[in-house]
């Protein structure tokens, strides 16, 4: 049953009625037509009271202000999934710079395969990590390490800093932190805001010279273990630059809710393509490199 128009009690109050509904609208009848209406207060001078947003709700709207959707480059999304540019480890100076880095630090190890022989493309690397991973059950720490080694790898010399600041590896890389972030990807289960979770944990394991470029690469390939082909994407400075040169976007990935947003927006661009987040993370990697 339709409410009866409020009835006002007090000089204090001023209606305002509108035809469709609106925000905190109460729904009336007036002569038999169905109307919204807002109660407000007024002060003793006539002038409506104006109601001050609490500091939660300020938050949500800069957020919501700030990201509102992630416009997309205009390609083909239907392409099936390709190897990365530069394949060839030997034609790409970016993961020769950091094989060298490994080798001179005694993790020479970490650039071969089971064989004991070098990968010779990142797409035979990528596929043994995938591999590994999906079959491990307990992992012991030198196993852990060479895990690391083998992401910080197929990721490019920008993961060098970890090796060559402050006393190299030993001194900035954190087995606990490190343990801890696995632990998590290994056990994950998709409950609540899961997105929200996985960026919040995802800060939490930063070590130094270990950031969101990296730290979501190691994310990648942790997840697969979960997700499989739906593992959450990377976010590093060619993606965010990538982005940011299209009208309307401005990326950060140095920000969690950032990171969150991102993956959000790549979850819902997978489903509207339909097609797995891996397939979009190389479609896009591919065509801003």
């Amino acid at each position: 049953m339709d409410k009866p128009v409020k009835v006002l009690k007090s000089k204090s109050e001023i209606r305002r009625l509108f035809t469709n509904k609106i925000v905190n609208s109460e729904k009336v009848l007036i002569d038999g037509k169905t109307m919204y209406m807002t109660v407000n207060k007024i002060d003793d001078s006539g002038k409506e009271v104006k109601h001050k947003k609490n500091t939660k709700s300020k938050i949500r709207e800069r957020r919501t202000g700030m990201f509102q959707t992630l416009n997309f480059p205009d390609i083909d999304y239907k392409e099936s999934y390709p190897s990365l540019k530069n394949d060839l480890i030997e034609n790409n100076k970016s993961v020769k710079s950091m094989r060298t880095i490994l080798v001179k630090r005694g993790f020479h190890k970490s650039i071969l395969n089971q064989k004991g022989l070098e990968f010779k493309y990142l797409s035979e690397l990528e596929k043994y990590l995938f591999s590994t991973i999906s079959s491990i059950r307990n992992i012991k720490d030198d196993e852990l390490i060479d895990i690391f080694h083998k992401i910080q790898y197929w990721g490019g010399n920008q993961g060098m800093r970890i090796y060559v600041k402050r006393g190299g590896f030993d001194e900035n890389f954190d087995i606990e932190i490190y343990r801890k972030f696995v632990e998590r990807c290994l056990n994950f289960e998709k409950d609540g805001d899961w997105v929200q979770t996985v960026s919040k944990w995802t800060f939490e394991s930063h070590m130094f010279g270990f950031n969101i470029s990296f730290s979501t690469k190691h994310v990648r390939f942790w997840l697969y273990n979960k997700l499989k082909d739906d593992t959450l994407p990377i976010f590093d400075l060619r993606i965010q630059n990538g982005f940011n040169e299209i009208q309307g976007n401005n990326l950060k990935n140095n920000k969690e809710e950032h990171l969150e947003f991102y993956w959000k927006q790549m979850i819902d661009k997978s489903k509207k393509e339909d097609i797995t987040l891996k397939q979009l993370e190389r479609l896009l990697f591919n065509y801003w490199s």
